[in-house]
């Protein structure tokens, strides 16, 4: 169940999922964006097929942590939660980098009217050297990118770029790493282009890490 909000982010009721996304009911989600300080480098997901997905959506890449706030739940408590069952990241250091106002409709049954609470979440690890055994079988794989190099294609600078990728077994959660591979600007998803909200939270991201 999620806690339903108006506009002004004033508590409503509790609502089901699949009717929340349905009937575009604001909601609280969280999302947190993996980074390595000395590497300069930001991470990723891409995820398997969805089942609550009644609509083909292409295989996006998103920031490396995100779900619904669960009534009851604080925000720290579901970005740890969504963190460790993802990709199975135990928060130690983390910054709050501001509130994304979602609002678009990937399909006509599926609706994001989200207050989205975006955190910046430091490792000292290198992608190849991360273990994600334990995590949810959702996530297909996990990319490593320069901050500088995702900004670029944010603003529409380059059209691709190069990145490494680890992708992970849905039953074993081993995964296969590989380097330099190229990430396309059209697998990105289209809103973060549209929205500012996006690239000032990731301008900013860029700033913790110098």
């Amino acid at each position: 169940m999620l806690k339903v909000y108006d506009k002004k982010m004033i508590p409503l009721y509790d609502g089901d999922k699949r009717v929340v996304h349905k009937e575009a009911l604001w909601h609280k989600a969280v999302t947190g964006i993996l980074f390595n300080r000395r590497k300069k480098t930001i991470y990723f997901q891409t995820v398997y097929p969805k089942e609550s997905y009644e609509f083909d959506r292409p295989d996006y890449v998103d920031f490396s942590v995100g779900g619904h706030v669960e009534n009851e739940e604080t925000i720290e408590q579901a970005l740890f939660r969504e963190a460790k069952e993802e990709i199975n990241f135990d928060i130690s250091k983390y910054t709050f980098l501001g509130i994304r106002i979602c609002d678009c409709d990937p399909a006509p049954t599926y609706k994001i009217r989200e207050f989205q609470f975006f955190y910046a979440l430091e490792t000292d690890e290198s992608l190849k050297d991360m273990d994600f055994r334990g995590s949810q079988p959702e996530v297909k794989s996990i990319i490593e990118v320069g901050i500088d190099d995702f900004l670029e294609l944010l603003l529409n600078e380059r059209d691709e770029i190069q990145a490494n990728e680890i992708t992970l077994d849905k039953k074993t959660r081993v995964g296969v790493y590989k380097e330099n591979i190229t990430l396309k600007i059209e697998q990105i998803i289209p809103d973060y282009f549209k929205d500012k909200s996006v690239l000032e939270k990731c301008l900013t991201l860029k700033a913790i890490m110098e």
